[in-house]
């Protein structure tokens, strides 16, 4: 049991000192922070290609449109029931 939890220990120190920035981006952060927040921010390319856009479009029709679909049912049977 005490072999296990050493074990253990270690793998989270390792996955700890893993995801620490570099020293190298501990320098920039730092004269990032010095040098004010008078800059501008820089945009970030997140890469977004036009396949990811279109994704994007067809999972939000996926959501919205079995809802449109029961809505559009239920009033063209009200209607029919209605005017029959």
């Amino acid at each position: 049991m005490l072999f296990g939890r050493r074990r253990v220990e270690e793998e989270l120190e390792r996955i700890r000192a893993a995801n620490l920035p570099s020293e190298q981006e501990k320098e920039e952060t730092e004269v990032k922070n010095e040098s004010g927040s008078d800059e501008t921010v820089e945009s970030v390319d997140l890469g977004i290609t036009g396949k990811d856009v279109l994704a994007m479009i067809i999972a939000a029709f996926s959501i919205v449109i079995p809802y449109a679909l029961i809505f559009l049912g239920v009033a063209v049977l009200f209607i029919y029931l209605f005017f029959r």
